[in-house]
């Protein structure tokens, strides 16, 4: 009992300290985050200030130096910084009159009579209309190079009729090459004709052989018939001197049929071998012709010239139209020009650049809303660099005031940079 009551009690003593520990944590845990809170609205206030005012925190700051030469180097440095703001003020107005001119440009344009309104937007919107033509024509996508544009202009006028022509070689080296392997096979045939009347002859040769040597062992055997048996062999021998007749005949026939099929397929042989010869000839002139064409124009064969040539057609009608284009963009940027220099419009160039805008009131509202962002920064910066001359005239007097015994020689120093500025 003493045991359980032991297990037990441990147990209740390791479940209260994991609470304790959970709470630990748990405090922990929102002290970090409402650290991180406090952080992150600290970055946002600070964020919003710089936004507000994002000058703030290059301002500069007010020194008091105590030593003479610290003095005469802080005014200096003062005068320095003024007449910096002084060039940078007059900078910023001159810009400042450049936005504020082409505010009062469009205000004029606004004004404008309407039929002169009328004119201004007529052409404005052909401009427009011509300036996107333009980009299509400059972004044109054609498989022809600059180089083959160039071949082909040398030779404008018989393009047509060539690849009329290469179409004619390329069929005519078709039937050619159809009529060589006919010519060939021809030569192919009446040389196994040839070979096949060889064999036949060298054939009635060995049977010439053959029978000699029959018809003279049939003699010797009736002699020898005659002269042991006393035998009559004359019908025999008779007998075998016609059929030795008939053989000889029937071999002496077909040996001239041999030797004349042989004339003949020697005389058919000759010639196909000289229409062969004769169709290579015309094969390798007309070969000839097609590479001298492919390489005067730069095409692989007829049907890539024709499309190379379709190309080139497309590549002319767009410069023709890109200069017709361009001659009447010229003439409507003219006409616009025209127009805004008759009604006092200062900053005429850009305008033709923003003709988008005189055409829809939406970009025109977007310019105007530009310029008086800019404007308005303008004015922020004039506004920054006069409280910055403020501060270091104030700190020169200050200076000044508060070391009497060195004022003129720090007056003499102001004085200076007067002058020189």
């Amino acid at each position: 009992m003493a045991f359980w009551s032991g297990k037990k009690k441990k147990q209740q003593e390791e479940e209260e300290l994991r609470k304790d520990a959970e709470k630990t944590f748990g405090k922990i845990r929102k002290q970090k985050l409402a650290l991180q809170k406090k952080k992150q609205e600290q970055a946002q206030q600070k964020e919003t200030e710089e936004n507000s005012n994002p000058l703030e925190k290059y301002r500069t700051e007010i020194v008091k130096p105590v030593y003479k030469n610290d003095q005469k180097r802080y005014v200096t440095e003062c005068c320095q910084a003024i007449g910096e703001a002084d060039l940078q003020i007059e900078k910023i107005r001159g810009e400042y009159q450049k936005v504020t001119d082409h505010l009062l440009d469009i205000q004029k344009m606004e004004r404008m009579e309407k039929e002169d309104h009328k004119a201004l937007l007529e052409s404005a919107k052909n401009i427009v209309k011509l300036t996107k033509e333009r980009s299509q024509y400059k972004e044109r996508h054609l498989s022809i190079s600059d180089s083959v544009i160039r071949r082909f202009e040398l030779y404008d006028e018989e393009l047509v009729d060539a690849i009329k022509k290469m179409y004619a070689s390329e069929e005519y080296q078709k039937a050619i090459d159809g009529d060589m392997e006919k010519l060939r096979e021809e030569k192919k045939k009446l040389r196994q004709e040839k070979k096949e009347i060889v064999e036949k002859q060298n054939a009635l040769k060995s049977i010439a052989k053959v029978f000699v040597f029959l018809v003279f062992s049939l003699f010797v055997l009736f002699l020898v018939i005659y002269y042991i048996m006393g035998i009559d062999m004359t019908y025999p021998y008779l007998g075998t001197i016609l059929f030795a007749a008939v053989v000889s005949t029937l071999l002496f026939v077909e040996s001239n049929r041999n030797r004349r099929d042989m004339i003949i397929a020697e005389r058919k042989t000759d010639k196909a071998v000289s229409l062969l010869n004769q169709v290579k000839i015309k094969c390798v002139n007309n070969l000839n012709l097609l590479d001298y064409n492919k390489e005067k124009f730069g095409v692989k064969d007829a049907a890539d010239f024709e499309h190379l040539w379709n190309e080139y057609c497309k590549a002319k009608e767009y410069e023709r139209k890109f200069r017709e284009n361009t001659e009447q963009l010229d003439y409507y940027t003219n006409e616009l020009l025209t127009i805004l220099k008759e009604h006092g419009i200062q900053d005429r160039e850009i305008w033709v650049g923003q003709a988008p805008a005189i055409v829809d009131s939406r970009e025109m509202v977007e310019i105007r809303h530009e310029l008086n962002t800019q404007r308005q920064k303008l004015r922020d910066q004039i506004a920054y660099n006069e409280d910055m001359k403020r501060e270091f005239v104030h700190g020169i007097d200050e200076l000044i005031r508060e070391n009497p015994e060195n004022k003129q020689e720090l007056l003499d120093i102001v004085e200076k940079f007067s002058v020189s500025n």
